[in-house]
């Protein structure tokens, strides 16, 4: 867990009436209709061999590091195998950071709701939350069932969402 003061009010509405802003309740109706569930509306049977996939850009990797001389280096003794690892560990880091940047989106979305004066308003931000738990939700079980599990968040990307929040 980690813990981020801010210094942000929350804003309750007693007015529940829906009408005043037709142009959101819209936004808020079309929201509920395309809503979408990670765990049914994706085909999570696909097989995914990331190693494979990382076999296929090994040549990126070698002309890239070709211009450089690696000599004295650990890389100058990597193979083919090394450098598809480097790929596959770089693609969970990654998708890591993008998993903890999602999170930093939900609690973010769950701040405009608290914040803004109007219940309408209020309706449709939290269909926005709903939506970056999803994205949330998603990168974390692709991460955990498909690659090898997720990385913890890279220091800069949490100073930066400490910042943003705060």
């Amino acid at each position: 867990l980690h813990t981020v003061a801010d210094h942000s009010e929350a804003i309750f509405t007693w007015d529940y009436e829906k009408g005043a802003r037709p142009q959101l309740n819209t936004l808020y109706e079309k929201a509920k209709h395309s809503q979408w569930n990670g765990e049914t509306d994706l085909p999570w049977d696909t097989e995914v061999d990331l190693e494979a996939q990382a076999q296929t850009q090994v040549d990126t990797f070698r002309a890239f590091t070709d211009s450089y001389d690696l000599a004295g280096t650990p890389f100058a003794k990597w193979g083919d195998k090394e450098w598809a690892q480097l790929n596959v560990e770089g693609s969970n880091w990654s998708l890591s950071q993008f998993m903890h940047g999602e999170q930093g989106a939900l609690v973010c979305t769950a701040k405009i709701v608290e914040s803004v004066p109007w219940i309408d308003a209020k309706y449709y931000a939290s269909t926005q939350v709903m939506d970056e738990a999803r994205h949330v939700e998603v990168f974390a079980k692709y991460l955990d069932t498909k690659l090898s599990g997720h990385y913890p968040v890279n220091h800069h990307l949490r100073l930066l969402l400490d910042d943003i929040i705060n």
